[in-house]
């Protein structure tokens, strides 16, 4: 099963992918990406590098994405629902409902990810900042909605006890945020 994230406006959204920075050594030309690479990984002390491992040797230099980090990979997906989106819509008051999703990153912080694993934190916190920067960006004085939910379970009800208001003049994103199943929230701009 997978979690879904769903945000609802009052205007049209743009489609697709947002935050993505490749590096500057980037080669890629467009072609069907076969292999990612993230120049700031470091093997740990006594590991085999994946070259050793499997041949990959077919794999062309122009097929392969660049990133300085994981964070420069993040960023958030945007798509649009098409037809079989009616259990989902009717927990949105906006006419323009999308799924989001987050590349490279998440939409939760928690303290034992920033300690543990510091570089999938700050994808995790580019990925939130690009969903906030987004509403910035199209919602002058307006309101969004964010939904999430389990596939399957679309047509559930919401946990009242979760519901949240966000006024972004005001958020400041701390050591712990997460959209959490069946939890609404509403984001004023």
């Amino acid at each position: 099963m997978s979690l879904y994230h769903y945000i609802g406006s009052s205007k049209e959204l743009p489609l697709g992918e947002r935050g993505r920075r490749k590096s500057s050594a980037d080669k890629s030309s467009g072609k069907l990406t076969k292999a990612i690479q993230f120049r700031s990984a470091h093997l740990p002390e006594g590991s085999i590098p994946l070259e050793q491992i499997v041949d990959l040797s077919h794999i062309q230099e122009d097929e392969i994405e660049v990133y300085d980090s994981m964070e420069d990979a993040a960023g958030i997906y945007i798509q649009d629902l098409g037809t079989w989106s009616g259990e989902i819509r009717g927990h949105f008051k906006n006419p323009f409902v999308y799924q989001i999703a987050a590349n490279w990153g998440g939409f939760s912080l928690h303290p034992n990810l920033k300690e543990h694993f510091p570089e999938q934190y700050k994808a995790h916190v580019k990925c939130i900042r690009e969903l906030f920067d987004l509403m910035k960006e199209y919602g002058s004085n307006q309101e969004f909605e964010l939904y999430t939910c389990w596939d399957g379970e679309e047509k559930q009800r919401k946990n009242e006890k979760l519901h949240k208001i966000i006024d972004l003049k005001t958020f400041q994103l701390g050591d712990e945020f997460e959209l959490k199943d069946k939890q609404y929230i509403l984001i004023k701009t």
